[in-house]
Formats: C-alpha cells, sequence, structure tokens
C-alpha cells in the first residue's frame, strides 16, 4: 500500500491520465480496501474523482487492461529468513539475498508462481499488454516471464541508475541536474558509462572523492569496483557485494568492506547496514518496515499525517504517459537482449536506456560494451539463464545448477554443498514453491 500511493498520485496528477480506470487488486481484503480509501482520499488531496475499483479477483482485475503493474511481494519474513540462513549454514553469506545466490533464486520460485498467474490471466484477459513489473529478482523474472508470455509485452522496472545518478552527485558536490550519464548492463550490475556534469566527464571527480575517506567509506564495494574495472556500477555496496566472488567469501573481507564507518550511518543504522552490507540486514530492514509502514497507515487513514502529493520518481506511470500522450521519455527498462548488448548471451535480461513515446517502448543498442563489464555481468546471467528454465520447467535438477553457477556459491561452496543446501531450501519452503517441484 505505501508504494502503491506514489502509482495512484502520478496517474492522478497527470492529465492525460487522470480519467483512466484503476483497477486495484490484492489476495488481502483488508489491506485492499485500505489501498481503495487511500486512493480516494488522494483524490480529494488533488480535487479528482477516480475512476477506482477494487477486487480480489485477478481475472477481473486484469480484463481488458492496457497497462498491469505488479509490485507485490510473495511470502513472510520468514521464508526470507530461511533464504538466508539456510545458506549462511554453508558459508553463503547473503545481505538481502533477493536477486543472486541461494536466496535471489528461492526467492524467484517463490515469486514466480504468482506471477506466471498473473501473465496467464493477462493472456486470456487483456493480450498484447503492457506488463510492468517491479518485483525482484527482477533479470531471473523478466527472463522467465517473457518466455512464458505469448503476447503481454514484459518490461522490469527499477529505480537503482535513478538513485545511483543522485548519489555520484552528491560525491562530487554536483547538481544532480545538471548531470548526463549513460548507463547500461544487467539490473543491479549496471555501469555508468559515461558520467558527466555540464558536458565534461565527471569521472576525474569522483576518483579525487573516492580517495576522501568520509566518501569512501559509504560506497566502498562500489568504489573498489570502480577502481579496478573503471566504471561505476548501480546497486548499494551491501547489496552488490552479494553478487560478486570477491568479498563475501572471507570473514576478514566482510569486516573490511561492508563496516558501518561513515558519517551519518546512525541516521538510519539499519538501512546504513544493508547499504554496507552487514549480514542478513535486510531481515532487520524488513521488520522495521513492518512496524513502521503499520503506523504509517493508520496516520494517513485517521488524518493525522497528510499525503505526500508531489509526482514520484518512479518510472511506471512515466512510461504509461508517454505512451498515451505520446511524449518522449528516456528510461533505464529491463528487457531481452536480442542483440542490445553484443558481447552478452541474447536471450538475457539486460538494463539499458530505452525511448518511450506513442509506439511504444522501444529498447536502445548499446556499442563498444566494455569486455570486463560483460565479464562480471555474464557472472550473474549464467544463474539468471539457469534458475529461469528452472522455473519453467519445475527442475530441481537445473535449479541445482543455477545455485552452482553462482559466483559468490562458487566461491565458498563444494558442489555435495550445494546440492545438500538446494536439498534443504526445496524441504523448507516446499508449501511456498510450485509443487510439480516435488
Amino acid at each position: 500500500m505505501i508504494f502503491a500511493q506514489n502509482f495512484i498520485k502520478d496517474l492522478l496528477i497527470s492529465e492525460t491520465l487522470r480519467d483512466s480506470e484503476i483497477v486495484l487488486m490484492d489476495i488481502d481484503a483488508g489491506r485492499l480496501k485500505n489501498a481503495e480509501i487511500f486512493a480516494r482520499k488522494i483524490g480529494e488531496k488533488l480535487k479528482v474523482v477516480p475512476r477506482i475499483k477494487a477486487t480480489t479477483d485477478l481475472h477481473q482485475a486484469v480484463q481488458g487492461a492496457d497497462y498491469v503493474i505488479t509490485l507485490f511481494r510473495v511470502g513472510a519474513l520468514e521464508h526470507q529468513r530461511l533464504e538466508q540462513e539456510i545458506p549462511r549454514k554453508f558459508g553463503v553469506d547473503q545481505v538481502v539475498g533477493d536477486t543472486m545466490g541461494p536466496g535471489g533464486v528461492f526467492r524467484g520460485l517463490r515469486t514466480l508462481k504468482a506471477l506466471f498467474e498473473v501473465i496467464d490471466a493477462m493472456e486470456t484477459g487483456c493480450p498484447g499488454a503492457y506488463l510492468l513489473n517491479y518485483v525482484n529478482p527482477m533479470s531471473l523474472n523478466t527472463i522467465a516471464l517473457s518466455r512464458r508470455a505469448e503476447t503481454i509485452k514484459v518490461i522490469g522496472l527499477c529505480h537503482s541508475v535513478q538513485h545511483t545518478a543522485g548519489e555520484l552527485a552528491k560525491y562530487i558536490g554536483a547538481d544532480k541536474k545538471q548531470v548526463r550519464f549513460l548507463c547500461a548492463g544487467v539490473n543491479h550490475q549496471s555501469f555508468f558509462l559515461k558520467f558527466e556534469v555540464d558536458g565534461q566527464d565527471a569521472y576525474p571527480r569522483l576518483r579525487e572523492a573516492m580517495a576522501k575517506p568520509e566518501i569512501y567509506n559509504q560506497d566502498k564495494v562500489r568504489f573498489e569496483l570502480f577502481r579496478h574495472f573503471g566504471f561505476f556500477p548501480t546497486e548499494s555496496s551491501g547489496h552488490g557485494s552479494e553478487y560478486i566472488p570477491y568479498i563475501r567469501k572471507r570473514k576478514d573481507l566482510i569486516d573490511k568492506f561492508c563496516r558501518v564507518d561513515y558519517p551519518n550511518a546512525s541516521d538510519c543504522i539499519e538501512w546504513g547496514a544493508m547499504s554496507a552490507g552487514r549480514s542478513g540486514a535486510s531481515i532487520e530492514i524488513c521488520a522495521g518496515l513492518q512496524v513502521r509502514n503499520d503506523k504509517e497507515i493508520a496516520a494517513l487513514l485517521d488524518g493525522t499525517k497528510e499525503f505526500d502529493l508531489n509526482p514520484s520518481a518512479e518510472y511506471a506511470v512515466q512510461i504509461i504517459n508517454a505512451v498515451e500522450a505520446n511524449v518522449p521519455l528516456a528510461a533505464n527498462l529491463n528487457v531481452i537482449n536480442h542483440g542490445l548488448i553484443a558481447t552478452l548471451p541474447p536471450e538475457c535480461c539486460v538494463e539499458v536506456p530505452c525511448l518511450v513515446d506513442g509506439g511504444g517502448i522501444t529498447p536502445c543498442r548499446i556499442e563498444n560494451y566494455p569486455e570486463q563489464l560483460a565479464g562480471l555481468n555474464r557472472g550473474m546471467i549464467n544463474l539468471q539463464m539457469m534458475a529461469a528454465e528452472g522455473a519453467l520447467e519445475c527442475s530441481r535438477r537445473k535449479i541445482f545448477q543455477a545455485i552452482a553457477l553462482d559466483p559468490l556459491t562458487a566461491a565458498v561452496c563444494s558442489l555435495d554443498e550445494i546440492q545438500a543446501m538446494t536439498n534443504e531450501l526445496f524441504t523448507e519452503l516446499r508449501g511456498q514453491i510450485d509443487s510439480r517441484f516435488f
């Protein structure tokens, strides 16, 4: 409900879209009712009468839709805890575990079970529509959904590129409105191939900033990748440390590169811990967010907290508006490669700049993508493509093979250990994934 407010607000702010029919769907009738109340309250604040419908029936929700936005979470905190604690027994130390590694694969199996229902319902209820998906693991989900789809156009959305651009501007003391960039790669591991301020290359300024401990200590892993591979990656240091074999394989390296030891980290110690890369920090964040979100929802409902009516930075409604109003928009989106980055597999998922206008979404080809970056990306892609096959075929063997191809897991585990870990995850999460695996 908290995240959905942004999309409802953005739709009602848009003169092109405010008269659209908006259908809210949730499996929880109580949360759905609150979301509907939110939507009508936001409409009152904006002096718009929204055309809102709410239903717990998926097929009713997508009937006749032009665009479907998925932003749900599958399962409970206890399932995420299992996806972290079981691999940790085998030496695989994850921070979030929602993109790569054993946690990312099993998060994908839990999530795809629901996303497959969505895309199947769309094929019968709104063939040819766009599916704008925010649910992680982004690349794995995009690959699997695109292979399952017949007419549905699958687009993956993430805000890590925009957020990183803002962080880079902050590191060099620049106004983010002055920043120009070209960013491409794989979701959560795209790279800023161009980073300019006022038309001048800003990477020299970033290298100068990196030499200052108060800046370097905020983003150690990403600065190390920048130092050794020449380009700055998206996603936080903590989360990004899960995708490479260099940091989380030894305690001394985790202690060196994943400490919360930068100014103002105590302002939000939970987020600071995840950003830095403390083991299992996302569990703390999610537990805290559940409490804070419940309080915020109650405050919004009883009127003691005001809605933020400023447009959000999220891409989804901007994309819909660009298509419907035929107003050009550039956005970094997740799509199937098909030669967009020639040195990456054609059927993988890449995050590239896309042109959005009345003609739809047109991904841009990236020329001369640096080979060292392609090599890092392939470490993620190997798992993603194998896990997508495993999810589509309900093959336990292919799921094991996907986890065995994970860079971090391969750095710390033997094949027998990986098999034992995979078996235990299947046993403990049996009720959460497709029964055909058993």
